[in-house]
């Protein structure tokens, strides 16, 4: 009798296996991988952006820094607009809403993007008005200083002026401050990405990869750093940012990457801010004339797999002794 019990039992066993497919079946991954290494080229002129994925140890997307000009954010409850912080552009807020009066840069106080990515903390914050349950423009016109292009010649001026969104789409207007080159522009949101990029001489340009796909944009941008005084003021540098979409970091001075593991992070706080990675992992060795490694300095990041990382630096120069080639090692915990 118990024979033909246990011989029942394997066969209700076998029955039920046999009712999943091989994709049904739930494989739990390791929770610690190995050490990989992976490289952003920016080039010797730090010419291009690099998105790069931590989870698949690979670029996602390429372009060159000066390919776009402001970016449209594509969440359904903001409407921040930013500048492209690697082109070293400014706006101003001429609190004038009259678009042809609006002709120079006199008189108007110019700003830069922050780099923690802080929506106070951004040239136009101030465009329009959320304090109802439509949002409503102040139709002021911003004077928008364009920095520079790859080739590191200024891409000039450029004034527009923010309208109210009609169908969850932006509406913009822009010319050069002449009144010249006047362009009228709807812009979508498109959610798969963080920004709907605009360049003022192409229009809409694909920039951004899919928001889940990427977890670093390695890149120049502009922050302010001190001064021997003490004193900090605006310098463009070239680092590595978060992705604004669920991806945090910390810094870490104390632990050896080797030993890191999954129960050293329980106690680390993780930040949001873009910059919290940055550029100071490397500082420029003048009795030597390279850059060199900060050592000892460690970055644990949380992708937006909900995956936690650990990774370090090991370069910034290529094997042809190139700079502008990060060079890190990382592991997920």
């Amino acid at each position: 009798m118990k024979k033909q019990n246990i011989i029942l039992f394997l066969l209700l066993i076998l029955i039920i296996s046999s009712c999943f497919e091989d994709e049904d079946i739930i494989k739990l991954p390791p929770t610690e991988s190995t050490v990989e290494i992976g490289q952003a080229a920016m080039t010797e002129t730090y010419m291009y952006q690099v998105f790069f994925d931590l989870e698949t140890n690979a670029v996602v997307k390429t372009n060159i820094f000066s390919d776009w000009d402001l970016g449209f954010s594509t969440s359904d409850t903001s409407w921040r607009i930013v500048l492209n912080n690697a082109k070293k552009m400014y706006a101003g807020n001429s609190f004038n809403t009259n678009f042809e009066e609006v002709t120079s840069m006199d008189n108007i106080e110019m700003f830069f993007d922050k780099s923690n990515g802080n929506p106070d903390s951004i040239a136009t914050n101030g465009w329009i008005d959320l304090s109802n349950e439509i949002p409503v423009s102040n139709n002021y016109v911003y004077v928008i200083d364009r920095g520079y292009n790859e080739n590191f010649l200024n891409d000039g001026y450029k004034k527009i002026i923010f309208q109210t969104p009609e169908d969850n789409k932006y509406k913009i207007k822009f010319a050069d401050l002449d009144g010249q080159n006047e362009v009228t522009l709807s812009i979508e949101k498109d959610t798969s990405v963080n920004y709907v990029c605009l360049s003022f001489d192409d229009g809409i340009v694909d920039i951004e990869p899919p928001k889940n796909e990427w977890s670093l944009l390695f890149s120049m941008y502009q922050t302010l750093v001190p001064s021997i005084a003490g004193d900090y003021y605006p310098y463009l540098v070239n680092g590595a940012l978060l992705n604004p979409y669920n991806v945090k970091a910390q810094r870490d001075t104390l632990l050896d990457f080797e030993n890191i593991t999954v129960n050293d992070i329980t106690d680390i706080e993780l930040e949001s801010n873009l910059d919290i990675i940055g550029y100071d992992w490397k500082f420029f060795n003048f009795e030597a004339g390279i850059y060199t490694i900060v050592p000892g300095q460690n970055y644990i990041i949380y992708n937006n797999s909900g995956y936690y990382y650990k990774l370090s630096f090991v370069d910034f120069y290529n094997e042809t002794s190139e700079k502008g080639y990060p060079t890190f090692r990382h592991a997920r915990l």
